[in-house]
């Protein structure tokens, strides 16, 4: 599984948001889930932060495109 920097992009890429709205919302939900480092930011730690990634999403995505996205989230920290 990727880490760091290379795992934000690909979590944000599967957010399914704009360019400029998935790295805030992604980067907001892993300090609420008191994560310090982007850079060093692991599975586990994004997985952690997945119920605040999910209200800041629901902003965003109708319902069924958020189970989706959450899903490939998921699916994406278990590789």
């Amino acid at each position: 599984m990727s880490t760091g920097r290379e795992l934000f992009e690909k979590v944000v890429e599967q957010t399914g948001l704009a360019a400029f709205i998935g790295p805030g919302t992604v980067q907001r939900a892993l300090v609420a889930a008191h994560v310090v480092s982007i850079d060093g930011a692991t599975g586990e730690d994004y997985r952690r932060a997945l119920p605040h990634l999910r209200g800041r999403m629901a902003v965003y995505l109708k319902p069924d495109v958020l189970e989706r996205q959450l899903r490939r989230i998921e699916e994406l920290l278990r590789s």
